[in-house]
């Protein structure tokens, strides 16, 4: 003879399992109005929750809703998943970056390149002095590079060579440097600053003054249950704002009618880079 579950136990088991999935849906939703608002918002004492990029949120956000979803419950899951589809048109940066289209140089682009009329920058962290990873951006022949984590003098003055011999010229600020075609005139260089800043002038006679940029690293602990990570996190935005504060107070001293190229390079979390790019 085979046993049967009361009807009551039946009842039981079967609310408390919709209790779990909508406990689920509920932490799930939550969960990502909460990290929404810190990313819109950057709250300094939270500065730990953007440690990770925008992405890593829907890991555990898809545990929980799949948790979650069943046909009694089909409605508020489709309403979680909307919330999350949401957020990850509007903050996860990598999915504009795989849709987006148009990156081949166009046909206009190409034509005022041959004309000298444009010029081609590239801007790469060279991960902690790396030279073969400085030299990976010859294969794009650029015409100016912003170099972070750069590596060291003599190195860069090799690079600068390999790529344009005779025509070349570096300027190396410690962790922070620049190679170019044509000459380059040092404005502000100090090895233990964040950023290096010169004016640039291409072979076809098009001055232009640049500027690279690496805030400081991130803070490298995941103790997140100690007061100390978030208050280290916390201190390390802030000083990141003064630093981003220095270099606009040097662009501010850049005439307006100058062309400008600026770069920021921070580390953001553990081995993601955010990256600033402005021109004027």
């Amino acid at each position: 003879m085979q046993a049967q579950c009361p009807p009551a136990a039946v009842n039981a088991q079967r609310e408390r399992s919709f209790h779990r999935r909508n406990w689920a849906l509920s932490v799930s939703a939550a969960c990502c109005v909460a990290i929404w608002a810190c990313i819109w918002f950057q709250p300094d004492w939270l500065a730990a929750v953007t440690l990770v990029p925008a992405w890593f949120w829907l890991v555990p956000a898809s545990v929980l809703t799949a948790f979650g979803i069943s046909r009694k419950h089909k409605f508020r899951s489709l309403a979680v998943l909307i919330v999350w589809l949401t957020y990850t048109g509007f903050l996860v940066e990598e999915v504009e970056s795989l849709v987006r289209t148009g990156n081949s140089p166009t046909v206009e682009w190409k034509a005022a390149y041959e004309q000298d009329r444009a010029f081609r920058v590239v801007s790469l962290n060279c991960s902690v002095a790396n030279l073969n990873s400085a030299a990976e951006v010859t294969s794009f022949e650029p015409d100016i590079v912003l170099l972070q984590e750069s590596p060291s003098r003599d190195n860069l003055q090799r690079l600068t060579k390999e790529h344009f011999g005779d025509d070349g010229a570096c300027l190396w600020g410690g962790d922070t440097s620049i190679v170019a075609a044509g000459t380059i005139q040092p404005v502000t260089v100090d090895p233990t600053s964040h950023f290096v800043h010169a004016t640039i002038e291409l072979p076809s006679g098009v001055r232009v003054d640049v500027i690279s940029v690496r805030l400081n690293p991130p803070v490298f602990r995941l103790d997140f249950w100690s007061g100390g990570f978030w208050n280290d996190h916390r201190d390390n935005r802030i000083k990141h704002r003064k630093q981003i504060a220095d270099v606009m107070q040097r662009v501010q001293e850049i005439p307006e009618s100058a062309h400008l190229i600026g770069f920021f390079g921070k580390c953001w979390g553990y081995g993601v880079n955010c990256v600033v790019f402005f021109i004027r």
